[in-house]
This record gives structure tokens, sequence and C-alpha cells, in this order.
């Protein structure tokens, strides 16, 4: 196969992977920067920051995280099409739908703050930082919008660019937002009637949101700028387009309504799973177990900080392949390219899976010493912290394949099956939920079990319906066999190498030289099994620089 050929076919790959290279740096600034936010909000402050960011997105939900893939989707079809005026309707339409719903949802976040947090969430010191993330909704609205734009386009980097660009404002305004709020907070504990401590974290949780905002708008500059620096590009296309029959703007919006509605309603159902079991956590352990606020939101502040935090890092991965799949499968779906379909859907899957199990793997078995490494950990909770980073390998592998197949019934225009699946899949979680924290008193392990539940039902829902519409069979040993042994004796080498160092050395050492090694043995043992050829190497990013690595040290 011509290298033409192979960029052409596999091009979501190139652009799934630009998206996760950002992912991964986005990540890895956020990861940097909640060390030192972590460490100066604690578990408390932590508690009230994440329980004001699981009510925003909520919101977000129900407003603009539909937004980019149900706008790429349209503008993919019209571009298929070459109908390039139409699809510049639909972008005007969109900014104007999305500005919008925006503000509506801005103002109910703001002035229903006090509410929520009290009423709902039973976390009233969370308020503050509610109020301060309400105005990011509807920036997040019209960012969305100008993300799937280009994404519908095939063009990852604008998306990757700005959120970069986010991160970066987000983390150096959050802390320093975080130390002046907090200081803030220790000042005025009498005037709003609360200990010095719940008046420093819930002051300092909002400080820490105010970084959320900021990246936002920083966000929505840079893909402003790069949106007007190729507009003149965009409008070529637009004037070479010959078509007669223009969609009307009211036609537009009903496109837009009735393509965002499913994806909306299975993004919504699909991921307010998670940010439904805080408030239920919150009630139970409040009403049956007369657990005090400061302790549910230590605990809280454990699982979302800590455990939460690292697990969704090797998802996101999955989340940037999404992405960039959605639109390339519209196009071969809307080309009736059966045989293209099929192979991209399975390189989704095993690319994904070859992150996916060994990122789980590794956090299993050394997900304590990384926390340690990171974040330092409250005497007493050590135990807590491994217990919940065991169960990683089955959260990060049943949330990166259930991200993957949402996309595809998505890009094969299946909108309604994730809908239904989901909508399955959340019934018996909160039966579940509820059950093993009330019955079995499994307290905040009950949260983690009931999520890898939620997601691994997803999961087999979806391959059913997979198989049924696109008649596809996983190609079970190379997407899941073959990546599990390797990270099977990664994991092991991992765990020997951390002990054997811890002995002689400290924690940072040993978890460092523990990683690496782990890194070295999974990449040797992927190649030697032949979990990845040298074909699929060169569909990367500076594959063919790779290839001639690999080939100089004989690997391949």
């Amino acid at each position: 196969m011509s290298q033409k050929g192979r960029f052409n076919k596999n091009s979501f790959v190139i652009q799934g992977s630009i998206l996760a290279i950002a992912g991964i740096l986005v990540r890895v600034i956020g990861l940097i920067y909640r060390i030192p936010l972590t460490r100066i909000l604690g578990d408390e402050g932590n508690g009230y920051y994440s329980t004001a960011f699981d009510i925003y997105n909520v919101l977000l939900l129900l407003s603009s995280q539909s937004m980019p893939l149900a706008v790429s989707k349209i503008v993919s079809e019209k571009l298929q099409k070459k109908e390039y005026k139409n699809a510049s309707r639909v972008f005007k339409g969109s900014l104007i739908f999305a500005l919008i719903l925006g503000v509506v949802v801005g103002l109910f976040a703001y002035f229903g703050s006090d509410w929520l947090a009290a009423s709902v969430y039973k976390s009233a010191p969370s308020a503050y930082a509610l109020k301060i993330l309400a105005p990011t909704l509807t920036v997040a609205c019209v960012l969305g919008v100008m993300r799937g734009f280009f994404q519908g386009m095939g063009n990852m980097v604008p998306t990757a660019v700005s959120q970069i660009f986010e991160q970066i404002v987000n983390a150096f305004v959050s802390i320093f937002a975080a130390m002046e709020l907090a200081a803030y907070g220790l000042s005025v504990y009498k005037t709003v009637g609360m200990s010095k401590s719940t008046s420093k974290a819930a002051f300092g949780a909002a400080g820490g949101t105010l970084g959320t905002l900021c990246g936002a708008i920083a966000a929505l500059i840079v893909i402003a700028i790069i949106l007007w620096r190729k507009y003149g590009d965009i409008k070529l296309l637009i004037k070479s387009d010959t078509t007669q029959n223009l969609d009307k703007y009211s036609r537009v919006t009903k496109i837009l309504t009735f393509t965002i509605l499913p994806v909306l309603l299975s993004t919504t159902i699909y991921n307010i799973s998670n940010l439904l079991d805080n408030p239920i956590f919150q009630n139970i352990m409040h009403k049956f177990f007369h657990m005090s606020t400061t302790a549910r939101a230590e605990d809280w502040g454990i699982y979302s900080a800590k455990y939460r935090l690292m697990t969704t890092m090797p998802i996101a991965i999955s989340a940037a392949l999404s992405t960039a799949m959605v639109p390339s499968l519209v196009r071969s779906y809307v080309a009736k390219n059966k045989e293209q379909l099929t192979e991209k859907v399975n390189q989704a899957f095993k690319f994904s899976m070859m992150i996916a199990i060994p990122c789980g793997v590794g956090l299993s078995v050394l997900g304590l010493p990384i926390n340690k490494l990171l974040f330092g950990i409250t005497p007493g909770t050590e135990k807590e912290i491994a217990i919940m980073m065991a169960f990683s390998v089955f959260t990060v592998v049943a949330f990166s394949l259930s991200t993957i197949s949402n996309a595809i019934l998505q890009g094969i225009d299946h909108l309604s099956i994730p809908i239904k699946n989901s909508a399955i899949s959340l019934g018996v979680h909160l039966i579940l939920l509820p059950i093993l924290l009330i019955v079995f008193r499994l307290g905040i392990y009950g949260v983690v079990i009931g999520d890898i539940t939620f997601a691994a039902l997803v999961c087999i829902l979806n391959a059913f319906s997979i198989k049924k519409y696109m008649d596809y069979k996983h190609d079970f040993i190379a997407i899941f066999v073959k990546p599990f042994i390797a990270a099977a004796f990664m994991g092991l080498f991992a765990l020997a190498s951390y002990w054997l160092f811890y002995k002689f050395t400290n924690n940072i050492v040993a978890t460092i030289v523990a990683i690496a090694i782990a890194v070295i043995v999974y990449g040797i043992l992927l190649i030697k099994i032949k979990a990845i050829v040298e074909e699929e190497i060169l569909d990367l990013p500076k594959g063919a620089m790779l290839v001639r690595v690999l080939k100089k040290v004989k690997l391949i």
C-alpha cells in the first residue's frame, strides 16, 4: 500500500493521535498543577471543588458537551457531499443556538448555585465555587461549536492547540487564585458563619475554579484567531460551491436540534452516572450512617482528586480517538465503503486497547506509590487509596471501550442505540449503587464498583449492537489478548522493580524507575509478540522515524 493511500485510509488515526498527544499534554499539565492545588485545598477543599465540578459537569452535559460531536457530524456530512455553503450555514446557525443555550444555562447555574449545592448535593460550601464556574458554561457552548466545525473538516489541530492554551492558563490562575482565596477564607470565616478550616477550603475551591473560566476564555480567543487566519481558505471553498439547494436557517436549526438531541441524550446518560454518584453517596452516607459533611468531603476528595483524576488520563486518549473517528466514519458511511468502515473500527479498538490496558495495569500495581509521589498522602488513608487504585485496570478498560463503541454507533448513524444502551446501564447502576452502599456497606468503594459495572454493561450492549448493524467481529487476539499479555508481564516487572529500588532508595526514585522500566518492557513485548506491526507504526505521527530507530536497535 502506498504511503498516500495508507494516510487517507487511516487519517483519523493521525488526527486522533494529534488530539491524543494534546490530550496527554493537557492531562500532564492538569496533573502537575493539581499537585500544589490538592495540597492547598486539602481533602475537604478537594471535596467541595469536586462537588462544584460535578454540578457544573451535569449542566455542561446538558448544554455544550455534545455540541462538538453534533456539529462535526453535520459538517462532515455536508463536506462529503461538497456542500460548502450549507456547511457554513450549519456553523453560523450553531453559533447562535449555542450562545442562547449557554446564556440560559449559565444564568441558571449562577442563581441556582446555593440551592443545588445545599439541597441536592448536601454540600453548601460548594456554592462559592459553582458561582465562579457559571459563566464558563456560556463560553464552553460557543467554544464547542468552533471546535466541532474544525473537527468536521477533519482538522483536530485547532482543538488540540486551544486545549493546550486552555490548560496552561487554567493551571497558573487556579494555583494563584486558590492560594489567595484560601487566605481570604481564613479572614472571613466568622462573617460567613463557617469554621476556619471549612471557610478556607470553600474559598480555596472557588479560587481553583477561577482557572477553569479563564482557561476557557483563553481557548476561545485562540480558536477564534485560528478561524480568522483560516477564513480565506474557507471562503474560497464556499465560492467554489455550485449547490443551488441551500439550507434555510430554519432547516439548519431543525437538523442541528435533531442531531444534538440524540447525541445529547446519549452523552448525558453515559456521563451522568458518575455525576449522580456524588449526591447519592452524600445523601445515603448522611441519612443512613450519619457521616459528617467534612468526612464525606474528605472521602469524595480522595476518590475524585486521586483515583478518578488518575484513571481519566488514559480514558482521555480513547475520547480523543473517538472525537477524530466520528467525522471519518461518517465519510466512509456516506460513501458506503464497508471495507474501509470495518478497518477504521478495528484500528480504533486496537489502538485504544494498546494504551488503555497497560495504563490500567500500571495504575493498579503502582497506584499508591504514584499518589504518594504526586500528591502526598494524609496519614491513615494509604489503605483506602491502594484498594481504590487496584480497580484501575477494570475502570480504564471498561470506560475506554464504551467511549469508543459509543462513537462508532454515532458515526454509522445509529444515534439512538447509545441512548438505549446507556439508559439500560444507568438503570442497573442506580439500583446497584444504593445496594452496595446500604446493604454491603462498602462506602466509597461502592462508588468505584458501581462505575465499573455501568461502563462494562455499556460495552457489552454496544458490542452486540455493533455486531448487529455492521456485522463486525472483534479480532479478539489482536485487540485484547496480546496487549493484555504484554501488560501483565509489564505489571510484574514494574512491581518487582519498585520494591527492589524502594529497599535501597526512596518512593520517588523507585516509582520513577519502575514506570520507566514498565514502558520499556511493554514496548518491547508489543513488538516481539507482533501486537503492533511495522505498517501500523508507520500510521502513527513520526512513525517513519520510529521505525528507523526500532530497526537500528533490531526490534523489527
